[in-house]
């Protein structure tokens, strides 16, 4: 970094220090517990390289930017930063709950540089937003693999503050879906959805002036559809419930088409009159990209019904629209109790013993075979700069496969996969490091379910590229909140040691 660049970074890091002490806290153990794990995280962000490596990603493509603007971008990468960090390690809850729960603690705040000696500024929740998307996945994928690499090497992981680097020989695999955060997706529910993005954008357009001629408002509008809904749904105690629940649709696809003509009519006059309005452009652009995406999707979506209710015909899951709002979510099926099929993307996730997660992919399209991906994460996890190189891989009987056996014999790797036909598991189980394995990984289990609870079960964000992103920030999080769990119990031993 030039030498303008690290005057700005100094004076960041200078001001950082301007705040008051911390109000005292007695007899409250889990406050403590908590206030030391912030520490010990506070410390992993400054002595892992963590804050360097924000600033210099906050800087990519600013380098001629004037100083004052790279001082601010500087100054927002470190709270983006902490405040993803911070947000992960309290559930990843949502931007309003945690802006209310930064500004009424001193402690989070702190965290989040965002208290100074006039008070608590910067975490309004859309100043949260912004944090949350600043950085990409990708470089937030960085930051792990140079916590990672920190935290696995015996030269390196005393900067951490641990005695001891965490053994990364061991990988431990699974796989599970990470629900996207829509309804059921029953057919004739995806026209009322349509229909209610597009009537509230339609009274966005006739708040701010500009009204197209309609036989009423877009309450009017409202209101029949969910008088439709309401019919639909009670077809089903009736006699003749296929007969009706036919009828009703009938009547919900003039509906539809003719709140898509007056949304169309609407969405032409926003574009050409939108400097009479009190909207900007980039707001009147948002209001217009939301109509031309639901108009999209009316053909589709009143097909999509037809073919299913009225034609009683079988749509295939590819061509098949889960959600008007998320596009990139897929049917997986996964034939557990109570959860036979579950829609959203394939998350894979490999750990060490220690409970570390070494690697993971979030899948856009569908998933390859789990044998495919555990090739993928083993490729990825070998340009990682560790002290211990991967020697044993263990998985459930769904990554198993004649050629990925070979694979791992071939790199000399222990292949602790379940084998799918039980008489050569049976004989596995009669050796003792696979033995051993086996039982570990029954654990991953509960990584998994650590990993999707912390991350609140289902992502909030819409749009692949924003739940992309979130995974990333949960991967990175968890790590932290690992090791800053390792370096408290190592502080507990050290302590009944001195004690002793």
């Amino acid at each position: 970094m030039n030498t303008k660049n690290s005057s700005v970074i100094n004076s960041i890091s200078l001001q950082s220090c301007l705040r008051p002490a911390l109000t005292h806290v007695c007899a409250n153990k889990d406050y403590h517990e908590f206030r030391e794990q912030l520490e010990n995280v506070d410390k992993m962000l400054k002595t892992g390289h963590l804050e360097s490596m924000a600033m210099d990603f906050a800087l990519e493509g600013f380098e001629e930017a004037p100083l004052k603007q790279q001082k601010a971008r500087l100054n927002f990468s470190l709270k983006a930063l902490r405040v993803e960090t911070l947000r992960m390690l309290l559930g990843n809850p949502s931007y309003r709950a945690f802006s209310k729960a930064v500004a009424s603690s001193d402690l989070l705040a702190d965290f989040c540089v965002a208290r100074q000696i006039d008070g608590i500024r910067g975490i309004s929740k859309s100043t949260l937003d912004r944090a949350a998307k600043f950085f990409t996945a990708e470089q937030v994928r960085w930051m792990m693999q140079v916590l990672l690499e920190m935290g696995g090497e015996d030269d390196r992981c005393e900067e951490l503050g641990l005695r001891e680097s965490i053994d990364t020989s061991v990988c431990l695999v699974d796989t599970t879906c990470l629900d996207a955060n829509i309804h059921f997706p029953v057919d004739w529910v995806l026209l009322r959805d349509v229909a209610t993005t597009l009537l509230k954008a339609i009274k966005l357009i006739r708040q701010a002036g500009l009204c197209q001629r309609m036989p009423g408002e877009p309450e009017v509008f409202s209101r029949q559809m969910s008088r439709l809904c309401i019919e639909m749904t009670h077809t089903r105690r009736k006699d003749d419930a296929r007969k009706s629940r036919k009828s009703v649709l009938r009547r919900m696809k003039p509906l539809i088409r003719t709140i898509a003509e007056h949304a169309r009519r609407h969405r032409d006059r926003l574009s050409s009159d939108y400097a009479s309005t009190c909207y900007s452009e980039t707001q009147a652009v948002r209001i217009i990209e939301r109509v031309d995406r639901m108009l999209a999707q009316v053909p589709t979506v009143i097909r999509q019904a037809h073919e299913r209710i009225i034609g009683e015909r079988q749509v295939p899951s590819s061509d098949k629209i889960l959600s008007v709002h998320e596009s990139d979510i897929h049917v997986i099926v996964r034939g557990k109790a109570g959860r036979e099929v579950e829609f959203g993307n394939t998350l894979f996730l490999a750990e060490s013993k220690q409970g570390l997660i070494l690697d993971w992919e979030f899948y856009r399209e569908q998933a390859p075979s789990e044998p495919n991906q555990l090739k993928e994460s083993l490729k990825r996890q070998n340009a990682y700069d560790l002290s211990e190189t991967i020697k044993a891989a263990c998985g459930d009987r769904g990554f198993s496969s004649k050629i990925c056996s070979k694979k791992l014999l071939k790199n000399g790797i222990f292949d602790a996969v379940c084998p799918k036909n039980p008489d050569e598991l049976k004989q596995r189980m009669k050796d003792k490091r696979f033995e051993d394995l086996q039982r570990r990984r029954g654990s991953t289990e509960a990584r998994i379910a650590i990993f999707k609870q912390r991350q609140a079960k289902r992502l909030r964000c819409r749009g692949f590229d924003n739940r992309h992103r979130a995974v990333a920030w949960g991967v990175l999080g968890h790590n932290l909140w690992l090791i800053s769990r390792l370096l408290a119990q190592q502080k507990s031993q050290e302590d009944s040691a001195l004690a002793a």
